[in-house]
């Protein structure tokens, strides 16, 4: 059992989580011999992309030729990790449960709620000295390997601390989705100004 007295200070990822890959698509999907197929929606590199994770995540459908446990589908306050360059880390919130996870990607799931707040989690695997810590160089592609994710080192605050860090960096990222937007609609208008102008 996990003492309280053990905030504040660092923990490996496997002490305060559970870590798995996720699926292998080849063995489950579907082909024009199968019958009683299953449609499922799976994760993308595209799910990784947005700073917002209030709405649903990008997802592509996947025809599997038999059932896949839910050990390989999002579970709400999960952390899916992609393992592959770009590496990035999600949080999946109630509006993305029940996505299928492939072996492209860690799941990181039964988080120690009085331990460890999920979005933190999520935000410290993106941060760039995480990255570097867990990244191997010298390959192709630039990989997270999975055995190095279970050793990593995670500074605990205390839980309420944690969750004043998730509270700033939300907002952080509401704001910028808001700049983001507006140099889009300024970028737009400034170009149909011009068009006008011209004709």
């Amino acid at each position: 059992m996990l003492n309280y007295a053990m905030r504040g200070k660092k923990m490996k990822l496997k002490e305060l989580t559970d870590v798995r890959i996720g699926l292998s698509l080849e063995r489950k999907k579907a082909n024009l011999a199968s019958t009683n197929t299953i449609d499922y929606k799976a994760l993308t590199l595209k799910s990784f992309v947005s700073s917002n994770d209030l709405g649903e995540l990008p997802y592509e459908h996947f025809t599997a030729s038999t059932k896949i446990g839910t050990q390989y589908l999002t579970k709400e306050n999960d952390v899916i990790v992609r393992l592959r360059s770009p590496n990035h880390a999600i949080f999946i919130n109630d509006n993305n449960t029940g996505l299928m996870v492939s072996s492209l990607m860690a799941i990181i799931t039964n988080i120690f709620p009085n331990l460890l707040d999920s979005k933190y989690l999520t935000y410290y695997l993106n941060l760039q000295f995480t990255q570097n810590k867990l990244v191997t160089q010298g390959t192709a592609i630039p990989m997270i390997k999975t055995a190095d994710l279970m050793e990593l080192e995670i500074n605990l605050p205390p839980l309420e601390k944690q969750q004043k860090i998730v509270n700033y960096i939300d907002a952080a990222n509401q704001e910028i989705d808001l700049l983001n937007k507006l140099i889009n609609e300024k970028n737009q208008l400034k170009t149909e100004i011009f068009e006008t102008l011209i004709k």
